[in-house]
């Protein structure tokens, strides 16, 4: 009786797995009827932040919004700005030096919480912290796993009290399955990492298959486009949120490279927010054949939407599309992070209090700050 029951439990749960997968929204894009729509109707208000003169900027790597100011990741290192484009000071500096990070060759963190900022410097496998007002706190080894050292993480994010390095290209050697994300913690202990399914065959999937995005403070949407899974990756957890259906759009190993078929896709810049998804489809960037467009997907109704790149149009007063960068949570709200330049803006004056120099065609970049409706 005991085995019987037993027996029954093991079932039950077996038939909720089941459940609870074929519960997962399936995208395929070969079958997805789209709706057209204005992109627009998701935003309630935009933010422009011109950066002040300081510096020269074509632009910005990446951003991380603090309470009362931010910190841009540029070609001159990590820079401080208050939340109205002021150039505050620098953080650390580039260089060889033992408290220096050398340029394109780091990895940028922020620790929000403990108003830390940390720099990996890959080559030498050290993780740099500074506090939020520039001094230096100190250099600690990071330990890694013997086969990934060598490999730059292409982003790297702090989720709780863990730095989690994720990769977007096959790291590893041929024959063996690559890693996808691993952490750290903040002294540069290594705690666990996380591997695909299949071995590597080719480069190609590195470069085409594997991408990630911010959901939020604490959440990074994660996947493969040679798997069916995309993950969401939570501090000490992660789990399957969607799946990718079949069809002609997906990549397969044996696919020529670098020139699959023109039918394949691959989907990019996933952004997941409360009430619907967006991500980026592309094939390549082929001519005649081009294909760049985004999927939208609404939660509450549950359809999709096409968006040409030109229609991303948050703000009706300049006919300038803002690709989203990121995705952040300011005061509970959700924004996407975008960027634009001063030569964009012209017809906004109170968009740009810094001007723009008569020699100059585009100006300084300027932080785009989309808030989206609750």
């Amino acid at each position: 009786m005991r085995l019987l029951f037993i027996l029954l439990i093991a079932c039950l749960s077996s038939c909720s797995e089941k459940r609870k997968s074929s519960e997962l929204l399936m995208i395929n894009l070969d079958e997805i009827s789209y709706e057209p729509m204005d992109i627009s109707a998701v935003a309630d208000s935009v933010i422009y932040i011109q950066f002040d003169n300081s510096f020269i900027l074509p632009g910005f790597v990446s951003l991380y919004w603090a309470d009362s100011c931010f910190f841009a990741n540029t070609r001159e290192g990590v820079l401080k700005y208050d939340i109205k484009g002021c150039f505050l000071q620098k953080i650390g500096g580039l260089g060889d030096g033992p408290k220096e990070y050398p340029r394109y060759s780091y990895r940028c963190i922020m620790d929000k919480s403990n108003e830390v900022i940390y720099i990996y410097v890959y080559s030498e496998q050290k993780l740099l912290s500074y506090s939020f007002t520039g001094k230096f706190i100190k250099s600690v080894q990071v330990e890694l796993p013997d086969d990934v050292k060598i490999y730059f993480p292409s982003f790297a994010y702090m989720q709780d009290d863990l730095i989690y390095f994720y990769y977007d290209n096959n790291m590893g050697k041929s024959g063996k399955r690559p890693y996808y994300w691993l952490s750290i913690k903040k002294d540069g202990t290594f705690v666990e990492s996380y591997k695909g399914y299949k071995e590597i065959v080719e480069k190609y999937a590195g470069i085409y298959g594997i991408f990630y995005a911010a959901m939020n403070d604490s959440t990074v949407v994660y996947y493969d486009l040679f798997e069916d899974s995309i993950y969401h990756v939570t501090p000490h957890r992660s789990y399957a949120a969607y799946l990718w259906g079949q069809g002609n759009f997906r990549l397969l190993e044996n696919d020529p490279f670098p020139t699959p078929p023109v039918e394949r896709r691959i989907c990019t810049h996933f952004f997941d927010t409360k009430n619907f998804f967006l991500f980026q489809v592309t094939n390549f960037n082929r001519q005649p054949d081009n294909v760049n467009f985004f999927v939208y997907y609404d939660k509450k109704n549950g359809e999709f939407a096409k968006i040409q790149k030109e229609e991303l149009l948050f703000d009706e007063r300049i006919n300038v599309p803002l690709f989203p960068r990121s995705l952040i949570q300011i005061d509970g709200r959700e924004y996407f992070i975008c960027q634009t330049n001063t030569a964009a803006l012209l017809n906004i004056p109170e968009a740009i209090p810094w001007g723009m120099d008569e020699d100059d065609l585009e100006g300084n970049p300027v932080l785009v700050l989309v808030r989206l409706k609750e």
